[in-house]
């Protein structure tokens, strides 16, 4: 598994996406309502990834497969808390596995490139909220190190401390 940079076509595709998703969750979880849910949406993540680019420290890569194909999406910055908001903490905005490949392990793959690239910069700790129904993904978090920090009524609050893995 490899993460690329993503064009700026895919970039446009994977902010409109976020933006529709983010939407759909927080009307799920009774935060926004139907008919404010995508001007609202559209104002918090174009925020973060406005149309020429993700703001400094944001970045989106496309996870491929050994095989050359697309299988992942992961987008990754600087926290949005700002008492967070340190050099060696980052924030998981998003992962999101193409919906006809998943179950296959690239969530998991993806998030540990992710991972390994943010060792080698020197990050230490990766932050991350997930909806609690979405129960796929809070066991990928869960298998994968991530401990809870608040569990809040529609969402999970965790946290994993990033190592340099040491082959034997």
């Amino acid at each position: 598994m490899r993460l690329e940079s993503v064009s700026p076509s895919e970039y446009e595709r994977f902010v409109e996406a976020q933006i529709r998703e983010f939407a759909d969750q927080k009307v799920r979880a009774g935060q926004w309502s139907a008919e404010d849910a995508l001007g609202l949406a559209r104002h918090v993540v174009e925020g973060f990834l406005p149309h020429e680019g993700p703001r400094p420290g944001h970045r989106v890569w496309k996870a491929v497969a050994k095989s050359g194909d697309h299988v992942a999406w992961l987008w990754i910055g600087p926290p949005p808390v700002k008492t967070l908001d340190i050099p060696s903490k980052r924030w998981l905005y998003q992962i999101t596995v193409e919906p006809s490949l998943r179950g296959n392990g690239y969530g998991r793959a993806a998030l540990a490139a992710g991972e390994r690239i943010l060792v080698g910069e020197g990050v230490k700790e990766l932050y991350l909220n997930v909806f609690r129904w979405n129960t796929i993904a809070r066991s990928l978090y869960d298998s994968s190190g991530y401990e809870v920090i608040h569990d809040g009524e529609t969402d999970t609050g965790m946290r994993k401390t990033l190592r340099v893995e040491v082959d034997e």
